[in-house]
This record gives C-alpha cells, sequence and structure tokens, in this order.
C-alpha cells in the first residue's frame, strides 16, 4: 500500500469510529437517564432504528476501510 492509501485508510477509520463512538454514547446516555427516572423524551422506533442503522454505517467504513483506501489511493502514486 502505498502513503495515499494508508492516509485514506487511516480517515476511514478515524471517521467510523467517530461516528460509532457519537452514537453509542448519545445512546448510552439516553438509557442511564431513563434507567435514574430522569424525564426523558420517548423516541418513536423509526427514529431508534434509524440511529442503529447509523451505527452498521460506522462499524461498515471501519471493517471496509482497507479495501476501500486501497480504491481510493489507487493511481495517486505517479
Amino acid at each position: 500500500m502505498n502513503t495515499y492509501q494508508k492516509t485514506a485508510t487511516f480517515i476511514f477509520r478515524l471517521v467510523g469510529g467517530c461516528w460509532v463512538a457519537f452514537f453509542a454514547l448519545m445512546w448510552s446516555l439516553y438509557a442511564i437517564e431513563a434507567a435514574m427516572g430522569l424525564s426523558v423524551q420517548h423516541y418513536p422506533l423509526h427514529i431508534i432504528l434509524g440511529n442503529l442503522g447509523y451505527i452498521a454505517l460506522g462499524v461498515f467504513a471501519v471493517l471496509a476501510a482497507r479495501p476501500l483506501g486501497r480504491l481510493i489511493g489507487s493511481g495517486l502514486d505517479t
């Protein structure tokens, strides 16, 4: 892998990891507040499922970072 491919792989992993960490943190804080009995807004199921889809997208970006990085960075070293 050339430098551009390694950089693209790193960026995909960084963005995917931050994406997953953000949604996981927000929903874990929501669950903690609800478990403590604090007044929280109750979200409909389609919002929760949509956010789970966003988490899956972030996990996919982390897992597919190497092939995507190779694809993005191919041909840039010439």
